[in-house]
């Protein structure tokens, strides 16, 4: 009876030795590439510039929700170049009471506003960190992203109002002296 086990367990030995359970395969070392590949890949087009506009009435959320985005962008390894806040719009709001001349109600609204700047934006990533940016939106807030533009660069700026008199006046003596 030994035996017999002794001979079977040969014939499974030497079954074993023949069948290996990893195959290896020579590989050629002869490596073709047509001409017309380029080893840097296909030309991915970017956006020069846009601006990720952030607007809301209440200023805390606003600028925390920009901060946000800024660090998104960080974070993703897109080119923030500039971010800046506007000056905030002030709006007064009554309302009437029905088929009268008489307030209701009277409303004192401000509305913030916080531009990121985003340089060489890859057109393949730009979806991608919109729908992220849409995903954080809090309640109150909006946001728009357009092309910049040099207007958007004179928008925050708060003109002297004094300043742009004394000119006037320099204007109409005569302009400036010149030597």
């Amino acid at each position: 009876m030994t035996l017999f086990r002794t001979g079977v367990l040969r014939r499974c030995v030497g079954a074993v030795k023949h069948c290996s359970l990893s195959t290896t395969a020579l590989r050629s070392r002869v490596q073709f590439e047509p001409p017309y590949l380029d080893a840097s890949g296909p030309e991915i087009p970017e956006y020069p510039q846009l601006n990720v506009q952030v607007k809301g009435y209440d200023f805390t959320v606003v600028e925390h929700y920009a901060k946000w985005v800024h660090n998104t962008a960080l974070n993703m390894g897109i080119d923030v170049e500039d971010s800046w806040a506007t000056p905030c719009e002030k709006y007064h709001i009554q309302t009437f009471k029905p088929k009268s001349s008489t307030v209701e109600a009277d409303y004192h609204l401000q509305v913030y506003d916080r531009t990121v700047q985003l340089a060489d934006l890859p057109s393949v990533e730009a979806p991608l960190f919109l729908e992220v940016i849409q995903a954080g939106l809090p309640t109150g807030v909006e946001i728009s992203v357009h092309s910049h533009q040099p207007e958007h660069s004179q928008m925050r700026y708060i003109p002297d109002l004094e300043l742009k008199e004394l000119q006037q006046q320099l204007q109409d003596l005569g302009g400036p002296s010149r030597k």
